[in-house]
């Protein structure tokens, strides 16, 4: 799933995350999308979390899969 917190932090996680997984920050998050884009546990078992001003590197990022490009494409619209 995707979850947002008050800080602007998005994290995938496949597990409940009721508080947010970026270092430092322990805010309540709220879920955003319950797709679970796979890719991103390849990296970390237990998931990411990025920045939301940073969401726009997933996409202009060239060896980022297009399938997950798509993928933040459909739940962050406006990147």
């Amino acid at each position: 799933m995707i979850y947002e917190c008050s800080n602007n932090h998005i994290c995938f996680s496949k597990d409940d995350l009721p508080n947010c997984a970026m270092r430092g920050c322990n805010e309540t998050t709220i879920v955003i999308s319950q797709i679970n884009i796979n890719w991103f546990y390849k990296i970390n078992k237990i998931g990411l979390c990025i920045n939301k001003n940073d969401l726009h590197k997933i996409i202009e990022d060239p060896n980022m899969p297009k399938e997950v490009k798509k993928q933040i494409g459909k739940i962050f619209f406006n990147l």
